[in-house]
């Protein structure tokens, strides 16, 4: 893990700048982070990148919502299910890829009562980002799977003590949430990635 102070985060500052201009051409304002704040940089497979994710959901305090395209991290699911074993509001979001597997994160998270939704709406939800609480946040290019951690060449960062960018991630989920179907074993999909009812 190699934590971002001082003139390196103001690098990330100018970074984030970047990142800040969506597809469409809008820009948002630079996310501007609280006193103390804090990036932390991880890049697999030397860093235990899964292992820092379940340690921050350990951490959480109200929320856990997290977006992902391929799932099969233990490590990581097993820190979901114990946050939503104490109460805190856990949402997951997958593509519809996991839901076509005999056996995957879906039905592990569906059979421990996890709250998930499959969104179906793009021919790939590539996203793999983690909302915590209100100013916690981390994306990277890693999918959450052992792999992902252990083998690939990967990176992922944790924003601590970043409220606005906390909140742009947190709006963006709400958004992919809303288009999503909540899960249910042997869900099949329409033309346009809407849950059909099954007759």
């Amino acid at each position: 893990m190699k934590p971002f102070r001082g003139p390196t985060l103001a690098c990330a500052l100018a970074l984030l700048a970047v990142l800040a201009t969506h597809a469409d051409a809008t820009v948002v304002p630079l996310p501007v982070p609280s006193a103390g704040a804090q990036a932390q940089v991880f890049f697999s497979p030397d860093d235990g990148t899964d292992r820092a994710i379940a340690q921050a959901l350990g951490q959480a305090r109200q929320r856990v919502w997290i977006a992902g395209y391929y799932f099969t991290s233990s490590t990581i699911a097993k820190a979901l299910e114990q946050a939503h074993a104490r109460g805190l509001d856990v949402r997951v979001l997958l593509d519809r890829s996991q839901v076509s597997l005999r056996y995957s994160s879906a039905t592990y998270f569906h059979n421990h009562g996890v709250p998930l939704w499959i969104n179906a709406r793009y021919p790939v939800m590539h996203h793999k980002f983690v909302v915590i609480d209100q100013d916690t946040v981390g994306f990277g290019s890693m999918n959450f799977t052992r792999a992902g951690a252990e083998q690939n060449a990967e990176n992922f960062n944790l924003f601590r003590r970043w409220p606005q960018l906390t909140g742009t991630y947190a709006t963006e989920f709400l958004r992919l949430q809303k288009e999503s179907a909540k899960y249910r074993p042997g869900m099949v999909f329409d033309a346009d990635g809407g849950a059909e009812e099954k007759p």
